[in-house]
């Protein structure tokens, strides 16, 4: 199966064949690495400069801030 046919997650569970509609909790899900990087970069293009805090005094970018809404993003929150 070519990389571009296969379906972006997967879920698996012990004892059980691979899934691509899981009915339980129990299942692990993988993602495709291409549609993982994809939705990263499309994330960072969108959304990074958000976290960029202008002060008197410098610049920085609010990391914490970032990795914590990129997290809920990549989880579909």
């Amino acid at each position: 199966m070519k990389a571009n046919e296969a379906p972006e997650k997967l879920w698996w569970s012990e004892g059980a064949v691979w899934q691509t509609n899981p009915d339980s909790q129990r299942y692990i899900e993988y993602i495709r690495t291409d549609a993982f990087i994809e939705k990263a970069a499309e994330w960072i293009k969108n959304k990074a400069e958000r976290y960029i805090v202008d002060t008197p005094l410098c610049s920085y970018f609010d990391y914490k801030r970032a990795v914590e809404d990129f997290r809920n993003y990549i989880k579909g929150e």
